[in-house]
């Protein structure tokens, strides 16, 4: 590194925000005089770093645009209170307003710019200033994303404020819609031409009261720089305008009202004068208005929909025409502007260039005639919402008599809205006459057929409600309201598609050789370089299963896209996309839409270069078709079943569409394989994906009806209640919220299970019980979240089956009681950490909004001598020894006795495995375990005792697991079946996952566990590819452990890294109300096996044992194991086995001598349960496959388990050896 880059960076003032060296970014290392004028002049482009944006996204990878993932790029916080905006990163243990990700890289580790919710005067604004910029061209946008949330919104507020000022003047390009939207929103501004400079102003105002929560990210300056001349001055075709800075325009675009030469000469020539034009700066020139006015934004105000300035002055001074739509005099809600008699010069094309606003609603219209003595010839029309700003439009004339041009303001349906014109411009070849036109005879006013707010029907005098038109059902019987909705061949008309394109490209219908009629791309009239759009009208409700069928062409390098817009939010996202690969063969693409509230709409998005030669076969579309969309379409299958593998579709699932986050059906490849065969397909969300955004992914279920789902069964009415079961699978260092719910109709959601976290790289099953009111209609939806962004979450078999679930072998209490059980009349009760008693956070994410359950201990609630129980459900008998695990919490004063014990359902009701737990020196989770084998049927039974406790005595549990095999010992795990009494600390740690040791043949994973020496064990592990930099670590906890004077810990880890230099890092610390203190670490590759590690710890105070995992410096692959991690209490490393310490004189004598017995009894244990080992695994895997054939709880995977050990049978003489 020279010199003068470490100077550079060592002289870098420390911000708040990114931790890299934001500010060192190279700017204008050639020393060009024009910086920030959205044109590179230097090699590196550093002329146009620091301008509110750099030169390019790294991210995005899109030019002139500031993600603040590196800094703020120049943009300064000119606030004057305590309100202001500051740098700002997304977190997953944040809740309420605040964006859970940002825009740029969709999780939790992109950095924005925020508005902070400091207490400030009434009214107090935070403003947001990028540098001083020069010279945007008139097609310049500015884009951005905001999230905007908050209690304090209303219809009326604008909270957010895009602002544009050069000198003493100020102009509103932008402001926030109304409402709020949680997840991000895309703003889109446009200049005009600025000469000069200026500067762009983000503003936000809040009332003192307010909770709103305003946050910005991915400001990009898109089209505002004038084009470069490259090699000299470029050569013009003879249709050309030669700019003198070397650039070419088209003729047509010369003397529009639009300056495209950077210096302005394609405005002021001398041709110009010719044109006859009108900016209503002083009056209607020559032409004549009905029901038009003439006013100024200064005048109206700032409205929501109204022009914020005029496009002759591009300020609110400038006047305009436009329509008052509100106006109840409108007759007809028709506004008419009237050009003078006119004749074309023969040869020559006459066209009328003018700048038109539509705004706000979708329905309001512009329409162009040509008027002549005999009759009012129809020319060119304008609908819909084409954004608030001045759009270019030209339309051209073959009338061969004279003629006026009326150019109709036409109202829509609803309310609101703009309609305005400016800058008419008449081209030379419209010659105005003083013969004055004869005036045609007046029309008789046609009586509509139907009331206000009523469609037509086309035959007949049907009249039905605009809110049946387009909603997927034919209510007409000529079927004329689902006709003009987006379901066309385009034979005749775009079938309703309406152009709403503002750029240089829009839709159109064509003819194309060989195939017939096409909605296809044309050049467009519009000033800016934006991708041509066409949109349905108004649409919806549709139903689940409803799709969208296309049969399409992108050519050889266009692009198309989908996307659906949410009228009652703002927002608008792509389904679909497809780019252009070289080939112009025709496709046919189904796109999944799903259930839509009315009103949206859905819009295409395309671009290509119809500039260049034409290719063989242009962008097309030749059909689209709605699939299953009516609401009524799944009527018919609401008595289908839920179960499903998933082998072959999605049965009666499907999609709820939220912004590119979405349930997706994957083939056994790669990440992991099905639970079904090994080989099949499963259902599973990526929360990392690209440009997935999205809060939330919703598969949900047909509709069902409880009766019908007993009759289905064959069983009684009793049979109304059903059981669900289900495999799953959350692995990755930061994964989300998988969560099961219930939907009656007209009734809110039901949580019926819920995770949260890794659970490991193994599929688990789990169930709960359905149970709707008698004969309503209901859903099942399982929900994945995306508060964790690094991991995948899978769904695989699911069943239903008639009846309850039996009792649930895990609980966290997130959902429900889980069936648990208190008699008697001290109450056990499920609650959060926000009750004001109980444990502050639950154990299981380590939230207030956690739950857990939890009985008062104090002397009014709980004297001494009674008892408060709580019991699980009934278990079935078990065939082999099982683990009670359960996490506690004792409050800190008197919480009285805790006893944890199962219970048969004999008649002699015999307690075993009874655990016994004293208050410990720390209010604190605690880990508790002990072995259950019982021969019948049985419960898990706490028994607190009342021990003359205070008001703020408790005692509290969570997450209740039963698993198969024996309990570890305290700090100890094999990872076999699970992580035991590890797990990951509260906090914004990454997880560590386990796994089975078969991986993928190009995984860096260890192909053999430690414990087996196989590829059916298990080890814990972190894959450091996916942490990023030093700062993100992986943790994991042991439980709590007593202090010790010396105690050994033995462990084996596996670091085998492709590159050798990695600095990924395996660190052992101990953590306790002292702090944190580093025992061991190992960096970089260390060996291609496992290798022993051994530990003496020591600790005055009760401590924690934590396996910490890190990236290093910078990002590598590769993967960190542990396996057979081993706690000894009590045991010096150091001294062998019967025999004297290192250093002692005196013989072992008292608890020395027990410790040492232990160890050989263990040592001796273990030889005999290594011997034993393959026949117990061989006898465990015949019984549970005995015992799961006798389950009629649905799927199972016989052929193939991520989340079993099954041994090959042993020869005979093999046993017998």
């Amino acid at each position: 590194m020279s010199w003068w880059l470490l100077a550079l960076l060592l002289l870098q003032t420390p911000v708040a925000g990114p931790l890299f060296y934001v500010e060192a970014a190279f700017v204008n290392r050639c020393g060009s005089p024009s910086v920030c004028d959205f044109v590179c002049d230097c090699w590196d482009c550093s002329d146009e770093n620091q301008c509110g944006y750099q030169k390019e996204s790294q991210a995005l990878g899109t030019p002139f645009t500031c993600d603040f993932e590196d800094g703020t790029c120049g943009w300064e916080d000119i606030s004057t209170t305590a309100y202001r905006w500051s740098p700002a990163q997304a977190s997953t243990s944040t809740r309420g307003p605040e964006p859970p990700f940002d825009h740029t890289l969709g999780t939790d580790m992109g950095w924005y710019m925020t508005a902070s919710k400091q207490r400030a005067k009434p009214s107090a604004a935070a403003r947001l200033r990028s540098p001083p910029l020069q010279e945007a061209a008139a097609a310049c946008e500015i884009r951005a994303w905001y999230h905007l949330w908050g209690s304090g919104l209303n219809e009326t507020q604008t909270p957010l404020t895009l602002e544009l000022s050069q000198g003493h003047r100020t102009i509103t390009l932008w402001q926030s819609p109304p409402g709020r939207t949680y997840s991000w929103r895309e703003l889109v501004a446009y200049t005009g031409r600025i000469q000069g400079t200026f500067q762009i102003t983000f503003s936000s105002t809040q009332d003192f009261s307010s909770t709103t929560q305003l946050a910005l990210d991915d400001v990009e300056f898109r089209n505002c720089g004038f084009p470069r001349k490259a090699g000299g001055p470029q050569t013009c075709g003879a249709e050309a305008f030669h700019c003198q800075r070397g650039s070419c325009i088209a003729k047509d675009r010369v003397c529009d009202g639009t300056a495209d030469c950077r210096d302005g000469e394609d405005e002021t020539s001398a041709d110009c004068d010719s044109f006859m034009a009108c900016s209503f700066e002083e009056d209607w020139c020559q032409w004549t208005a009905t029901s038009w006015l003439r006013n100024t934004s200064l005048h109206l105000g700032l409205t929501l929909a109204g022009p914020l300035r005029d496009h002759s002055t591009n300020s609110r001074k400038g006047f305009f025409a436009y329509v008052d739509t509100e106006s109840p005099d409108l007759q007809e809600g028709t506004a008419w502007l009237s050009s003078p008699t006119l004749a074309l010069v023969p040869n020559h094309s006459c066209y009328l260039v003018l700048y038109i606003h539509l705004h706000g609603l979708n329905s309001n219209s512009l329409h162009i005639y040509a008027q002549t003595a005999e009759a009012m010839q129809h020319v060119w029309s304008r609908t819909g919402d084409l954004g608030n700003y001045w759009f270019r439009e030209k339309v051209d004339f073959q009338v061969a008599q004279k003629f006026k041009i009326i150019i109709e303001g036409r109202r829509g349906m609803g309310h609101g809205g703009s309609i305005a014109l400016d800058d008419l411009r008449l081209s030379p070849h419209c010659q105005v006459q003083d013969t004055p036109l004869p005036t045609p005879p007046p029309l008789e006013p046609s009586r509509p057929p139907c009331a206000q707010g009523q469609f037509a029907c086309s035959r007949g005098k049907q009249c039905i409600s605009l809110e049946q038109v387009c909603n997927f059902e034919a209510e007409c019987d000529d079927r004329s309201d689902e006709q003009q909705c987006g379901m066309t061949d385009f034979t005749s008309d775009p079938g309703g598609w309406m152009d709403i394109s503002v750029g240089r490209l829009r839709w159109n219908t064509s003819w194309l050789n060989s195939v017939g009629p096409v909605f296809s791309l044309q050049e467009g009239p519009g000033q800016m370089f934006s991708m041509a759009r066409a949109a349905t009208p108004v649409l919806g409700p549709s139903g689940l299963g409803c799709a969208l069928q296309m049969d399409f062409t992108t050519g050889p390098h266009g692009f198309l896209a989908l996307a659906i817009a949410d009228e009652s939010l703002g927002t608008r996202w792509w389904a679909w996309f497809a780019q252009g690969n070289g080939s112009a063969a025709w496709s046919e693409a189904t796109v999944p839409l799903g259930a839509w509230k009315r009103p949206f709409q859905l819009e295409l998005l395309a671009t290509e270069d119809i500039g260049s030669p034409r290719a063989p076969l242009p962008l097309a579309i030749s059909s689209i078709s709605f699939v299953n969309c009516s609401t009524k379409a799944l009527a018919s299958a609401s008595q289908a079943q839920l179960s499903c593998n998933f082998e072959t579709d999605w049965c009666s699932w499907y999609l709820e569409q939220s912004n590119g986050f979405d349930w997706k059906r994957s083939s056994s490849q790669g990440w992991t394989m099905d639970h079904t065969t090994g080989s099949g397909s499963f259902l599973f969300v990526d929360p990392s994906g690209p440009w997935t955004r999205g809060w939330r992914a919703r598969l949900i279920s047909a509709p069902q009806t409880a009766a019908a789902a007993a009759a289905a069964a064959a069983a009684a009415a009793a049979a109304e209640v059903s059981c669900i079961s289900f495999w799953y699978r959350m692995d990755g260092p930061q994964i989300g919220t998988l969560t099961l719910k219930m939907k009656e109709a007209g009734e809110s959601e039901q949580v019926l299970w819920t995770r949260t976290g890794s659970d490991g790289a193994v599929w688990h099953r789990e169930f709960a019980t359905i149970s709707p009111k008698p004969g309503q209609n209901y859903q099942v939806i399982f929900e994945a979240l995306r508060d964790g962004f690094l991991g995948r979450i899978a769904l695989d078999d699911i069943t239903v089956t008639p009846g309850a679930c039996t009792a649930q072998q895990r609980c966290s209490f997130e959902a429900d009681d889980c069936g648990f059980s208190g008699p008697g009349q001290q109450e056990w009760q499920r609650q959060n950490g926000t009750g004001g008693w109980g444990p502050p956070v639950d154990h299981t994410i380590g939230e207030p909004e956690g739950h857990y359950a939890v009985v008062s201990t104090s002397a009014d609630k709980l004297p001494p001598g009674q008892v408060a129980v709580l019991r699980t459900q009934t278990f079935p008998p078990l065939l082999r020894t099982h683990c009670v695990t359960f996490w506690y919490y004792l409050s800190s004063s008197e919480p009285g006795s805790l006893i944890a014990y199962v219970e048969e359902e004999e008649e002699s009701g015999e307690q075993t495995g009874m655990l016994s737990l004293d208050p410990a020196q720390e209010a604190a989770w605690r880990y508790g375990s002990f072995v259950a084998k019982v021969q019948g049927r049985w419960q898990v039974v706490f028994a607190v005792g009342g021990a003359s406790g205070g008001p703020a005595s408790y005692v509290a549990l969570d997450d209740l697991s039963v698993k198969e095999g024996g309990c570890s010992k305290p700090g100890s795990c094999d990872f076999e079946s699970g992580p035991c009494g590890w797990s990951k600390p509260h906090g914004s740690w990454y997880s560590w996952d386990w796994k089975e040791a078969t991986t993928p043949l190009r995984s860096p994973s260890p192909k053999e566990d430690h414990t087996l020496g196989t590829k059916a064990g298990h080890y814990a592990y972190v894959d450091v590819a996916v942490l990023g930099l030093g700062k993100s670590m992986a943790r994991l906890v042991s439980e709590p452990l007593a202090p010790t004077l010396g105690s050994c810990l033995t462990f084996h880890y596996h670091m085998d890294f492709l590159g050798r230099g990695s600095p990924a890092e395996l660190r052992v610390k101990l953590t306790g109300t002292q702090g944190e203190r580093a025992m061991w670490s190992a960096t970089g590759h260390q060996s291609r096996t496992w290798v022993n590690q051994t530990l003496l710890v020591t600790s005055l105070v009760e401590f924690q044992i934590v396996l910490e995992a890190t990236s290093g410096a910078w990002a590598s692959s590769g993967v960190i194991a542990v396996d057979d991690v081993r706690y000894a209490a009590g045991l010096d490393c150091a001294s062998p086995p019967g025999g004297q310490a290192a250093g002692s004189s005196s013989p072992p004598q008292g608890p020395v001598v027990g410790i040492v017995v232990g160890i050989v009894s263990s040592v001796l244990l273990a030889l005999i349960g290594a011997a034993a080992c393959c026949l117990w695994k061989r006898r465990a895997t015949r019984e549970r496959m005995a015992e799961e054939e006798g389950s009629d709880q649905g799927f199972d995977n016989i052929a193939f388990r991520d989340d079993r050990i099954i041994l090959p049978e042993m020869a005979p003489d093999a046993a017998s050896a």
